[in-house]
């Protein structure tokens, strides 16, 4: 399983590009800023999308490659998020004043079609096994867990400490751990109000991991991404935990 990275930070700026990962060519894992970085051949390739949350880095690309491939499209994409989600992409982005409303475009064939998902949920797409996994933000948000014959990973999406987590890593066990770390430990008010992680949040938040997969910090806040990395450390000296980098990919084998 080939996993790209094409954004991670949890802002903008030069050189910065929000939550897009791109997974095997065709499959897509939130649809942020990174999308700017595929060529049109690429954006044509991508048949599925899963969307963790309705936040705007985190949808943003969406509207807009649909409107970039839309002549050329060869078949319609289909969308997956949870309930809320999809209605929020219905009643705030695809409701012809924000942006026009692809679910009905071309209306013989429409470009993208809308599946709502609930956590707990399975689902087969693209040879992978994909569950919708519980997640702690301000908005209805999900992380899931991609596996396919051989490897697996999971991507909590936006979260702050997350009950339910570790037991999930410790039942599945996926050699990669995706995880939202976006404060110092000195913003830690702001990172709970947030719905964020700091890094001793993280520690806490691995404290009963039974396993040592390999841990990548995404959406870091722009300006403190070397701290957050070096209070990581210090507190979690016996994982490998990584900076999430753009451009970065990943491979499964």
């Amino acid at each position: 399983m080939k996993i790209e990275i094409l954004g991670c930070s949890g802002g903008i700026g030069q050189g910065l590009k929000t939550t897009t990962f791109l997974i095997d060519e065709t499959l897509l894992l939130d649809a942020g800023t990174g999308l700017e970085l595929l060529t049109m051949e690429r954006l044509l390739n991508i048949r599925d999308v899963v969307i963790t949350h309705g936040h705007l880095d985190h949808i943003i690309g969406l509207p807009l490659m649909l409107a970039t491939i839309f002549d050329q499209h060869r078949a319609p994409i289909d969308v997956y998020a949870l309930p809320e989600v999809i209605t929020a992409l219905k009643e705030h982005i695809f409701n012809w004043t924000i942006w026009p409303d692809y679910t009905t475009l071309p209306e013989d064939n429409p470009i993208i079609r809308l599946h709502p998902v609930d956590v707990g949920d399975i689902m087969n797409i693209q040879d992978k096994a994909i569950e919708v996994i519980p997640a702690t933000h301000p908005t209805p948000t999900a992380g899931y867990l991609i596996k396919d014959a051989s490897h697996s990973f999971l991507f909590t999406g936006d979260s702050g400490l997350n009950e339910p987590l570790s037991a999930l890593l410790n039942q599945h066990q996926p050699e990669l751990l995706i995880i939202d770390v976006s404060f110092i430990d000195e913003s830690t008010a702001l990172a709970q109000l947030s719905g964020h992680l700091t890094p001793s949040l993280l520690a806490l938040q691995l404290k009963s991991l039974e396993y040592n997969p390999r841990i990548a910090i995404t959406h870091l806040k722009p300006g403190v991404e070397d701290h957050i990395m070096q209070q990581c450390h210090r507190l979690l000296p016996q994982q490998q935990v990584d900076r999430l980098l753009q451009g970065e990919v990943i491979t499964l084998r």
